[in-house]
């Protein structure tokens, strides 16, 4: 099974409009078997990059959000 994506939660401290959305980006890669049992049990998993992210599906994310540098490139 491929990686599976993720975003980070809004942290409480970062202010933002009510309407803003829950998760936000950069896209993160975590690895399936992780993934999946994040996904199934709707929890964070680690991120490639180490960041705690939720599972989103491929639909839910906005076309102009990119890979982390570090999921992307290994960094």
């Amino acid at each position: 099974m491929a990686n599976l994506i993720g975003l980070r939660r809004r942290q409480d401290d970062e202010a933002a409009a009510p309407d803003a959305p829950r998760l936000v980006g950069p896209l993160h890669a975590v690895a399936a078997p992780a993934g999946q049992v994040a996904r199934e049990t709707s929890t964070e998993a680690p991120a490639l990059c180490g960041e705690l992210v939720e599972i989103v599906a491929v639909e839910d994310v906005p076309d102009d959000t990119g890979l982390c540098r570090a999921c992307q490139y290994g960094d």
